[in-house]
């Protein structure tokens, strides 16, 4: 599934999963930082090859990728395998800390 295809899916399951703005509010980016080293080792602040980004991304699409990858709604099992041990704390922690980054040129 490419990115642009991935994302219009996570907009759609947005509503699907029912996050909500005050998940959001609870995400700590310092514990968020903290969790981000396993991410970062293939997500770099710029796009490499067909690895995207995810420094800048907004939360809201972060948690509800994240949560369709830990549910096996999105196919890839390196991304599966990742969400599946986190759980909403970590998720929301990752997604207040990303979005808090410059997003790539």
């Amino acid at each position: 599934m490419c990115v642009v295809e991935t994302m219009r899916v996570a907009t759609v399951a947005l509503g699907y999963l029912g996050v909500m703005s005050s998940v959001l509010a609870d995400g700590d980016p310092e514990y968020g930082q903290y969790l981000s080293s396993e991410c970062v080792t293939c997500h770099q602040a710029a796009v490499t090859g067909t690895i995207p980004s995810i420094h800048g991304m907004q939360a809201d699409g972060f948690i509800t990728m994240m949560k369709l990858y830990r549910s096996k709604q999105l196919e890839n099992r390196t991304m599966q395998t990742v969400a599946g041990r986190l759980s909403d704390e970590d998720i929301a922690a990752l997604a207040a800390y990303f979005s808090t980054l410059d997003p790539p040129d």
